[in-house]
């Protein structure tokens, strides 16, 4: 018996591993073969309609994971908020490595592990032509061409789609507990840097020259980080932690030091950097809309929190010179 945690330890690094292995693997349909795919997404129609008319808002298919989950949830509320009644939303989504790009891709057409039937959820959508705008969840094991498959299948039935991928956040790391706020902002900021020159970038920019004007990061790390800095200046009164599964705390930022809270409301900051990319226009500027729960003041906050994080961000591609609130593309992105 006593080998039992040695074994079990392997296998799961095993389990692991194959995970891994299986979100490397390049899968470029025949044409019978997307045929085929479309023909059994239209029959089976899973995830609502196929389709819809061109409307007052944006037309959005979104895979992603477990990070993507706060701003997909919310990102229709905010929306339908704003009055905007023609925002549609189709999600494919799966935890981890199994909701990054390539994993959806590969899901789609029945190709991600032996024995797991395809499920057409959005590619059948997208040969309509009538979606407007796909996002992707950022995974670290992400290459280019991830990315390049879908943006080149999207282009190929309505060129006038434009394509957004979210950025990940800084984790409440364990050894934080023992380190002063000041030292936890420098380390968070300081990774943010490094993931922007050292991942993003290098993953992000060769999109950007392909796809001119059409490929943009959803900077929602910046955002995180901005209210992290407001707790710790005590401006968030409604919060009792950063962390709530460190620190026993009802409200916080994080619920496990990586995925946000489900019960402070934070989860709507994700869906308002999303708004405020996708429309361009910050969320401040959204009047009647009041999200259930979640104090005024806060709400205010994690709204401005958003646009300072798009007009900040240097692979969103948004600026608001004048600061009324509507955001220009910048010179690089058209």
């Amino acid at each position: 018996m006593k080998c039992f945690p040695v074994l079990f330890a392997a296998i799961l690094f095993a389990a692991s591993f194959s995970t891994a292995q299986q979100h490397t693997k390049r899968f470029e349909p025949s044409a019978e073969e997307l045929a085929a795919i479309i023909r059994l997404g239209r029959e089976k129609e899973k995830g609502g309609p196929l389709q819809f008319e061109k409307g007052n808002g944006l037309r959005i298919v979104m895979t992603g994971h477990s990070w993507v989950a706060p701003g997909q949830a919310s990102l229709l509320k905010i929306a339908r908020g704003a009055g905007l009644e023609g925002h549609h939303q189709r999600y494919h989504s799966g935890g981890g490595a199994t909701g990054s790009a390539n994993a959806i891709w590969l899901k789609e057409f029945g190709k991600w592990k032996n024995g797991v039937e395809a499920n057409p959820i959005l590619i059948p959508a997208i040969a309509t032509g009538e979606w407007d705008v796909m996002t992707w969840g950022s995974y670290y094991k992400d290459k280019p061409e991830y990315y390049i498959q879908w943006i080149d299948f999207c282009l190929k039935h309505n060129p006038e789609m434009v394509f957004y991928v979210q950025g990940g956040w800084p984790r409440f790391l364990p050894e934080y507990k023992t380190k002063t706020p000041d030292e936890i902002l420098q380390e968070m900021k300081a990774l943010q840097v490094s993931n922007l020159e050292e991942i993003y970038r290098p993953r992000y920019e060769p999109l950007e020259k392909l796809y001119p004007g059409k490929f943009r990061m959803i900077p929602t790390s910046f955002a995180v980080v901005e209210l992290i800095e407001q707790f710790y200046k005590g401006e968030l009164p409604n919060l009792d932690c950063i962390d709530e599964k460190s620190s026993g705390g009802k409200n916080g930022i994080y619920r496990d030091g990586g995925h946000l809270s489900r019960s402070s409301g934070i989860g709507h900051l994700v869906g308002y950097v999303y708004y405020g990319m996708i429309y361009r226009r910050s969320p401040a500027l959204i009047k009647n809309y009041k999200p259930g729960n979640i104090p005024a003041d806060f709400d205010r906050r994690m709204r401005e929190a958003a646009w300072k994080a798009i007009v900040d961000h240097p692979l969103a591609h948004i600026d608001d010179a004048d600061g009324d609130g509507i955001g220009d593309l910048d010179s690089v992105a058209e």
